[in-house]
């Protein structure tokens, strides 16, 4: 089941939408990652896909504002 879940991440509020149990330790990475790419400066509405490796999972990435959905590869 897709779950919209909100996750506090440097004082920041995400909404992780995934179907996986993803690890905090896989999350926090996840979304450094993003942020050093610069994802979340980008507009609201202009959703794109990213993809990123953690323990040798690949994950794909969409982002739109906040909300961040993770799909394992």
């Amino acid at each position: 089941m897709i779950e919209k879940i909100p996750f506090l991440h440097r004082q920041k509020l995400y909404n992780i939408i995934t179907e996986d149990d993803l690890p905090f330790k896989a999350l926090h990475y996840i979304i450094d990652e993003l942020i050093a790419q610069g994802v979340f400066q980008m507009e609201e509405g202009c959703a794109e896909l990213f993809n990123v490796t953690f323990e040798e999972v690949r994950y794909t990435i969409g982002v739109d504002g906040v909300d961040v959905m993770i799909v394992a590869c």
